[in-house]
């Protein structure tokens, strides 16, 4: 009996080590499940048929700057859902979509498109590394990753597995930590990933802000 139950914890634990390898493998875990990291559909359509509407308000926005091209074409896009549309509302006091709409320039989007692939978890370093996006000179940004540790709670052990989150950086004056930077330089501002790393059937790596994400307003 002694045998059989350690026999069974580690094929347990062979189990839980090849189900969280591959999710590492496969960042791009979103509304609670594993999916295919392609998905047939367009970069836009991929976001406005979202079975949990998570991105009505901001596929709204996007139309209203005409944007959809932009966004297919794109070859990164760090999307955000109408949970940080609306904590932007909160705090630009407005009750609107065109308040919001007035309140927003078409750079707004254009802060989280990227003409750039690469940029993605595989890539990310620990240290922020600058990105351009396609807002220029309007909202300096950069993108890093951090480390994390999962624990397995299994019969007689607590294993721990690293993994690693894609965070957006907004960079307020310079990337904090650089040489020579000013003090009174503003600390960035650093916006953790739910999602990573689908890529959609026009060529662009998605990845999906968290839903408390604050976004910059332009």
């Amino acid at each position: 009996m002694k045998k059989f139950k350690k026999i069974k914890l580690i094929l347990l634990l062979i189990l839980c080590v090849v189900s969280f390898s591959n999710c590492k493998k496969n960042n791009y875990l979103t509304d609670g499940g594993l999916h295919n990291v392609n998905t047939p559909l367009s970069t836009y359509d991929y976001l406005k048929g979202n079975q949990n509407h998570l991105f009505d308000t901001t596929i709204l926005i996007i139309d209203h700057f005409n944007l959809k091209n932009d966004i297919n074409s794109a070859g990164t896009f760090f999307a955000f859902t109408n949970y940080s549309v609306t904590l932007l509302m909160v705090s630009l006091h407005v009750n609107t979509l065109n308040a919001l709409y007035d309140s927003l320039s078409v750079g707004f989007i254009k802060q989280y498109l990227f003409a750039a692939k690469n940029i993605n978890l595989a890539e990310a370093t620990l240290a922020s590394v600058a990105v351009n996006n396609l807002a220029g000179n309007l909202a300096s940004s950069a993108v890093k990753k951090i480390p994390g540790v999962y624990s397995v709670n299994l019969v007689n052990s607590n294993p721990n597995f690293n993994y690693f989150t894609l965070m957006y950086v907004k960079v307020n004056g310079v990337i904090d930590g650089s040489p020579n930077a000013p003090s009174d330089d503003l600390r960035d501002v650093s916006i953790a990933c739910q999602t990573t790393g689908i890529i959609t059937s026009t060529g662009t790596t998605l990845h999906v802000l968290n839903n408390l994400a604050p976004l910059n307003k332009l």
